[in-house]
């Protein structure tokens, strides 16, 4: 993988971490996703992100996509099983990390659409 597609995978694994931690520490439920703040700030800033990404890096934006939503998953993981063991229902949560995946892979063919369009 070239280096400049590795600081687009670390960006968005960043991006989704960081939408994570921030609702989780300003809101107040367990799951970042249970709080209004998610769907105001975090799941927006994400659909930001994966448009941008798609703007800069063109070639399969789908990827960061993928890379986000993972690094979200991931991370929501660990802190499950920081707090209480294996999640019972982890199955379910990550179809909704998929589903939510859906408009940041269109937000990021958006940007590829906009980046041939405005960069070049």
């Amino acid at each position: 993988m070239p280096a400049r597609d590795i600081a687009a995978v670390v960006l968005a694994v960043g991006v989704g971490v960081g939408a994570w931690e921030l609702v989780r520490l300003m809101g107040r439920r367990r799951e970042a996703w249970d709080d209004p703040i998610f769907w105001q700030l975090g799941y927006p800033v994400m659909i930001f992100a994966a448009l941008v990404l798609g703007m800069v890096w063109r070639d399969r934006p789908w990827r960061w996509v993928v890379a986000m939503m993972g690094g979200q998953a991931a991370w929501s993981l660990v802190l499950a099983f920081l707090k209480s063991g294996a999640p019972n229902l982890l199955p379910l949560g990550l179809i909704v990390f998929a589903v939510l995946g859906l408009p940041c892979v269109l937000a990021a063919y958006a940007g590829k659409w906009v980046g041939h369009r405005v960069l070049e």
